[in-house]
């Protein structure tokens, strides 16, 4: 009797513990359409300030999307304002923490990064105010992966279609975690191919540019800039069909690169299969990487203080 009552009491504590350790599944995490979302904290900067005083700026930071960063290159920058007024403020800004994207256990990441100026005395500069517009930039590489399930029929004319398991359509993927989404597949089927049409959207508030760490420096406002082929540029980095890579045939592509117009563009890639064979459902994966830029802005006021 005594050892039955143990054991019901370590099934009971297994059984809770069971429940305690066990994580939500959100199979569904790739959804919406932010990467890296940022703020400039409260009261920092003020919105006046004295020329006597720091001029801290605090950003705070929150990886809204499904693909981590903080790589080499990421960076938050500070500008908008005349350096020989606000001293001690880095060029160069600051590197984005190390932060992972959201998944099916839970959100992102969250962080901050800092900036501390001097100003010089207004009274000097024989100015009574100064009243800059601060500007931040977030430069940071992302992922889109988006997947989705197609009907590849390798005879499409076959008129005994009531004896088919699906019938080739096109198939909506909404947004996947990430400023760039792959809106929709367009499957069009022909004997022996299939050929996709991938519709990409910036559906983010910044702009996409070319994957690189030389354009991530160029994607700083203290540098020259990166030139007009170089940004609205994603790169594919594959698609695939069921572990068959068909992003060879994919068109039109610069270095691997598709360049979205007015926030979007199309990609055409074809699959190749055996012409005769039954209807079937197989999954679809499209892997993108960019670099992304976004920026918040804030004005302030400078007043001399007498000093």
């Amino acid at each position: 009797m005594k050892k039955w009552m143990v054991m019901m009491a370590l099934l009971v504590l297994l059984a809770a513990c069971g429940q305690t350790g066990r994580r939500v599944d959100n199979a569904n995490y790739r959804t919406g359409g932010e990467g890296v979302y940022f703020t400039l904290g409260t009261n920092l900067p003020p919105a006046r300030a004295y020329d006597d005083q720091r001029l801290d700026v605090l950003v705070e930071l929150e990886n809204r999307g499904a693909s981590d960063i903080g790589g080499a290159g990421d960076r938050v920058y500070l500008s908008g304002f005349d350096p020989r007024i606000i001293t001690g403020i880095p060029f160069n800004g600051q590197q984005i923490p190390a932060m992972a994207g959201k998944d099916q256990y839970g959100p992102g990441d969250k962080a901050f990064v800092s900036f501390s100026g001097v100003p010089v005395s207004l009274t000097l500069l024989n100015i009574d105010k100064y009243t800059p517009r601060l500007q931040v930039t977030a430069c940071y590489v992302y992922e889109t992966i988006a997947t989705g399930n197609v009907c590849i029929d390798p005879d499409p004319h076959n008129i005994n279609s009531r004896d088919k398991v699906c019938e080739p359509r096109n198939v909506g993927l909404g947004t996947q975690g990430a400023p760039i989404a792959i809106n929709t597949i367009e499957v069009n089927p022909s004997p022996g191919t299939t050929r996709f049409e991938f519709v990409l959207q910036n559906v983010g508030r910044g702009q996409p540019f070319r994957s690189g760490v030389q354009y991530l420096q160029k994607c700083s406002p203290h540098d020259a800039g990166l030139a007009y082929n170089e940004v609205d540029y994603v790169e594919v980095v594959d698609v695939n069909i069921a572990g068959i890579s068909i992003k060879n045939s994919c068109r039109p592509l610069d270095q691997g690169h598709v360049r979205l117009q007015n926030g979007g563009g199309r990609i055409f890639c074809t699959f190749d299969h055996v012409p005769g064979s039954s209807a079937y459902v197989t999954p679809v994966t499209v892997r993108l990487r960019y670099g992304y830029r976004e920026t918040v802005e804030r004005d302030i006021t400078l007043i001399q203080s007498g000093r």
